[in-house]
C-alpha cells in the first residue's frame, strides 16, 4: 500500500495527473489537483497509475510514499 498526496502549494494545475489516472486525482473549484477521497491509499494497478502520474507532474507536487 502507498500514500498518495498533492502539494496544493506546489500545483499549477495543469491537469496531467487527472488526465493520467482519472480514477485517483481530480481537478476541483480552487483550480489545483486533489486526491480523489477515498484513494489515498493505493496498491496493484493503481499504484503503477499514481506513480505515472508523479512522473509526469511538471512541478514535482504529488508525492507517491510506499
Amino acid at each position: 500500500m502507498a500514500h498518495v498526496e498533492v502539494d496544493q502549494d506546489t500545483c499549477i494545475s495543469d491537469q496531467v495527473c487527472a488526465a493520467t489516472a482519472p480514477e485517483i486525482f481530480e481537478m476541483r473549484d480552487d483550480g489545483k489537483a486533489h486526491v480523489i477521497e477515498g484513494k489515498e491509499e493505493v496498491e496493484g494497478e493503481e499504484l503503477e497509475m499514481a506513480r505515472e502520474a508523479e512522473a509526469a507532474c511538471p512541478v514535482d507536487c504529488i508525492t507517491v510514499e510506499e
